[in-house]
């Protein structure tokens, strides 16, 4: 029988500060805006191969999905020496053209 007693996950003490405090106009404080982040920038300034964590964390899926579509092959992988891992300009383009608005995204970012 398991010990229920002894809690599974200790979490650490939070060290985290109040977010930075922006000040509009009329002085009111009010929450800073959160930084824009386009995947296709991320992975066109992404260098050598990806790993399956590295990809799981962009996409905001578990490791474990990740490795499922990629052995479905709904996601473009190498397999190299018995580990996956994934061109960062294959897959670039890959979400360019599964979802257009992406690519037409991140010009704008480029521009801005």
């Amino acid at each position: 029988m398991r010990n229920t007693t002894r809690p599974r996950h200790t979490a650490a003490p939070s060290t985290a500060q109040a977010p930075n405090k922006a000040t509009s106009f009329s002085g009111n404080p009010q929450a800073e805006a959160p930084e824009m982040f386009n995947i296709l920038l991320a992975l066109e300034s992404a260098r050598g191969l990806l790993s399956v964590r590295d990809v799981a964390r962009l996409l905001g899926k578990s490791i474990f999905t990740v490795y499922r579509l990629a052995e479905q092959r709904k996601i473009p992988s190498l397999v190299i020496g018995g580990s996956r891992c994934f061109d960062p300009s294959v897959l670039a383009l890959w979400l360019s053209k599964k979802e257009p608005s992406l690519a037409t995204a991140a010009r704008r970012f480029k521009t801005a």
